[in-house]
């Protein structure tokens, strides 16, 4: 008998003929909040219902026109593109910042690359070890890449010499001086000879001798040199041949060896080769976690035996993933969004909330009714997708909107990678309801054929008998059995409530402690050369801060004496500027004019400065063009027209920032510049711009954007529950389990020593996505039950805990083996989820049912099922049938009109019900009518009435 679907009465009952109990006399009338909420859930469990039956009556015109449709999206990946610029993905685009960075591009190119080598010894100012120093030097100087290319042919040169920076400069690197040093020559040039014999530059021996021992002001030891080689890469073929080299030196520094020297190296190459190369490295392990996730998807979705091991049906999910990154990468390419280097993540991301969505559908078929399992496949399917779909729409939404949400982030690496996973979370829903369904109506279709799970063509015999180990389900044994009489105890309500508190309350303590923090060496895999060259680099050359500049444009420079004099002052005085690093072209200027008035006869003031505004440009020319101490300025200074007309265009005054311990010691430096800029000069005539305030700015916006994205997508997480669901008080205490989820990993990540970060923020981001998926079908399915709230507690974790664990255990699967990384990014990554997935499970199996059982709500007015527990009047313990999955052999007809027949003697009981003959006809009358008990059907959860 099929049930007939009416929608809720408005008047508080229920139509006792159609499976529901009556209101009482003392029951209110609902409320309007009360029935609109009923005509929600009405709505959509009578749509899904309806899609439910109707795609499970056509299965294979459904997999192929989604398949088709899917294609078609796919064609976008004609427009797939990367984007590979830090710069640009990290920093919000309409940021002054950003028109900072364009304008100093394009006047002042960076086209210089380097290579670095950092030599240790017990005292490289030794001779001998002066020596192997220059060989190594000269080692690296000689190498030839495979295109032909050797260092003087891509150098940067400098006075009609390639330029390398090194305590050899001393000696000009000359093979036959350096061979002939003694102690004493050695000591004497390192501390007397201030100006580069070779290149006519400041020399300062802190720069190139790291580990110095000093005796009074003289340095009689050092325990590290520094050498850094400049290339040339004004254009796309010096880029290319500048790479190739980099790549060949790294090649040959790997093998150098010199008696008592370490030898460590870097290069601009090696920033996207250690650090893209850690990320690719550990993307294999991901892919490995994948596989682990489809055998257990083999083992959880089916039974271990010919049969009923469902291999289909699991490579099916695997492929409604598949499909689903597909649709997105396609899509998203073809409107324009841009790949980017989170988006690696978005595979796993879709992996855990797809996998998840398929054990509610699976879980939802193993918890239909004795009486639901008697109608048509095609019936079954609709009342699967009437229980399931709801459940998984809630949790769909809710993830669109936190992603949407995510979406509206300036940031735009995180805003493409929002996008990505909206359209891949919508592509999983719509193929989860559809592909995925009518998959798994085949599989069932198969089951019931007797047809083998590998060999689909081959039917075992009528008489074949799957092995009984296989018949049961010993986790769902365990739940109803043990875990659930337990967890609903009252002792252990209170402790589950006290140790949620504590958790909350010290996490929140940890969660305010979170510092923010950021170190590029992180991106580097521990045991990389690149690592291992920044560690030294930080023990040795500590006071390399960043390097930055004031850029000036348009501006009377004749007229701004006064102002750059009072910008030279404050910027040397700054607690934030390393001291002796600011370089102004204008002071050297001025005093250049106040020592040697004699050069400029005629044109100064009684002050000593030019009369004229034409004598200013002309003079600032022959400075920086012609005298020893303005030569060194001369690209800072930039001139159009000629004499006569000449004109200044552009200028920058340079300086170096102290080394910070911390990510918001650089947001506070960087501010206290540009606020010292900003009230001298206006943005249109000067800013501070270097290529490390990028990343700084992204650490000064990200600790901002984290919270709002958060807050906006915890309400978003709310009111979408609050419309599914349809039940204020539940939606309450579901979103209270994905706040205090979200507050708990925040708050170990300080305790497991994690900071505020570009990367652990991102992953909060995307925690928001799988946090609120455990609790979510917890508190719908709760609303499905009848009867007193401990009964429906015990209903909702017979039916749901199972899917929801497995989900939650299938997504800790795949990203295991991540705890192995090298890599900052996916151990931070592993971290993260490795806490969202234990407190998203604690809070969605533990915390939330002992919640419902004190102050759950009522229960659906459409809600027709009760949990019957273990019939007392039988005398015997009802099995687990209702999940273990009811397409056994053994059920190729199924229970009608309500009544269950009488096993045969020969009968053997298992966990599953007895299932009659097609040729059985049923009693006249119902079994336990007469004694005025419900049909139970031998169940676990079953109608109210039928």
């Amino acid at each position: 008998m099929t049930m007939h679907q009416e929608k809720p009465s408005t008047n508080g009952t229920t139509n006792h003929a159609n499976g529901h109990i009556p209101a009482s006399k003392e029951e209110k009338k609902p409320n309007i909040l009360q029935r609109a909420a009923n005509g929600i859930i009405w709505f959509f469990e009578t749509g899904f219902e309806k899609i439910g039956t109707f795609l499970a009556t056509h299965p294979w015109k459904t997999l192929l026109i989604t398949a088709a449709i899917v294609g078609l999206f796919c064609i976008g990946l004609m427009n797939f593109g990367e984007n590979e610029d830090n710069s640009v993905i990290w920093v919000p685009s309409d940021s002054d910042l950003m028109d900072h960075k364009k304008y100093v591009e394009s006047v002042y190119p960076s086209t210089t690359r380097f290579f670095y080598l950092i030599l240790v010894a017990d005292n490289v100012m030794d001779p001998s070890t002066m020596t192997s120093v220059y060989k190594i030097y000269d080692t690296i100087r000689n190498v030839t890449s495979d295109s032909g290319n050797d260092y003087s042919s891509i150098c940067l040169k400098s006075n009609g010499n390639c330029l390398v920076t090194s305590v050899l400069e001393l000696w000009s690197y000359s093979s036959a001086t350096i061979s002939g040093l003694n102690s004493g020559t050695i000591r004497s040039d390192v501390n007397t000879i201030t100006t580069s014999p070779m290149y006519s530059s400041p020399w300062e021996a802190t720069k190139y001798l790291g580990g110095r021992t000093v005796s009074g002001s003289t340095i009689t030891a050092a325990k590290a040199a520094y050498i850094t080689y400049y290339i040339d890469a004004t254009d796309d073929i010096n880029k290319t041949a500048a790479e190739k080299w980099e790549e060949k030196a790294v090649e040959t520094a790997k093998n150098l060896q010199e008696a008592g020297i370490q030898v460590y190296y870097f290069s601009s190459f090696s920033r996207s080769e250690e650090g893209g190369g850690a990320i690719r490295k550990d993307v294999s392990l991901l892919s490995a976690g994948y596989v682990l996730v489809i055998v257990y998807l083999f083992i959880v979705f089916g039974r271990l035996n010919c049969v009923e091991q469902r291999i289909g049906l699991s490579l099916a999910g695997i492929i409604v993933i598949g499909m689903s990154i597909g649709f997105s990468f396609g899509f998203s390419s073809a409107a324009g969004w841009k790949y980017g280097p989170l988006h690696s993540i978005l595979p796993f991301l879709l992996l855990g909330i797809g996998v998840d969505d398929m054990f509610v559908i699976v879980g939802s078929y193993q918890s239909l009714s004795h009486h639901e399992l008697g109608l048509p496949l095609p019936q079954r399917m609709g009342k699967l997708l009437r229980h399931a779909g709801v459940s998984i729409l809630v949790t769909s939404v809710t993830d669109i909107l936190a992603f949407g949400i995510g979406a509206t982030t300036t940031l735009p690496a995180l805003k493409s990678f929002c996008v990505f996973a909206c359209i891949g979370i919508l592509g999983l829903f719509g193929l989860s309801t559809t592909f995925f369904l009518a998959a798994f109506t085949l599989d069932i279709m198969r089951t019931e054929q007797g047809r083998n799970a590998c060999i689909c063509c081959y039917k075992h015999k009528p008489d074949y008998k799957p092995n009984n180990c296989s018949q049961r389900n010993l986790f769902n044994i365990f739940l109803r059995k043990y875990y659930t009489p337990v967890v609903l105890k009252l002792p252990v309500k209170i402790v589950v409530v006290v140790v949620s508190v504590a958790l909350l309350g010290l996490n929140i303590y940890g969660f305010y402690s979170l510092k923010q923090d950021y170190n590029e060496n992180w991106f580097f895999p521990s045991d990389s050369y690149a690592y291992e060259f920044n560690e030294k680099k930080e023990a040795y050359f500590p006071g390399g801060g960043a390097r930055a500049a004031v850029y000036c444009k348009n501006i009377d420079y004749y007229g701004s004496k006064t102002k750059f004099d009072n910008l030279y002052m404050q910027l040397n005085s700054s607690q934030y500027l390393a001291t002796g690093s600011l370089d102004s072209w204008f002071h050297s200027y001025t005093a250049w004019l106040g020592t040697n008035p004699g050069a400029a006869a005629g044109k100064l003031d009684a002050n000593l400065y030019p009369n004229s505004e034409a004598n200013f440009v002309d003079l600032l020319y022959t400075f920086v063009t012609t005298e020893a101490s303005g030569i060194r300025h001369a690209r800072e200074v930039m001139f159009s027209g000629s004499s006569g007309t000449r004109d200044i265009t552009t200028t920058y005054i340079s300086y170096q920032h102290l080394t910070y311990s911390t990510a918001a010691d650089e947001i506070v430096a960087m501010e206290a510049i540009e606020s010292m800029v900003s009230k001298i000069f206006s943005e249109s005539e000067c800013f501070p711009y270097g290529r490390l305030y990028l990343q700084w700015y992204t650490n000064k916006v990200i600790k901002s954007e984290l919270f709002r994205n958060l807050g906006l997508a915890a309400a978003c997480v709310f009111v979408v529950t609050l419309i599914l669901i349809a039940n204020i008080w539940t939606s309450i205490l579901v979103f209270s389990c994905v706040i205090m989820t979200l507050v708990d990993v925040a708050g170990i990540m300080h305790f497991w020593g994690l900071s505020i970060n570009i990367v652990s923020c991102i992953n909060l981001v995307i925690a928001i996505g799988l946090a609120v998926d455990y609790s979510a079908h917890i508190g719908h399915c709760f609303m499905t039950f009848v009867g007193d709230r401990n009964e429906r507690v015990r209903a909702t974790l017979v039916e749901m805990g199972n899917p929801v664990f497995s989900g939650g255990f299938s997504t800790f699967l795949a990203f295991i083996l991540l705890a192995a990384s090298k890599s900052y990014v996916f151990t931070t990554f592993f971290k993260i989820f490795f806490l969202v997935v234990i407190f998203g499970l604690f809070h969605g199996l533990v915390y939330l049912p002992v919640l419902l059982s004190w102050i759950g709500p009522s229960a659906y007015t459409s809600a027709d099922r009760r949990y019957k527990g273990d019939d007392p009047e039988s005398g015997e313990e009802n099995k687990d049938s209702k999940l273990q999955g009811h397409d056994n052999l053994a059920m190729k007809t199924t229970i009608s009109n309500g009544y269950v027949s009488e096993p045969p003697p020969d009968y053997q009981q298992t966990d599953l019900p007895y299932i009659p003959p097609p040729d059985y006809t049923p009693p006249s009358k119902p079994r336990g009518q007469a004694n005025g008990r419900t049909p139970q059907a031998n169940g676990r959860i079953t109608p109210i009435s039928t």
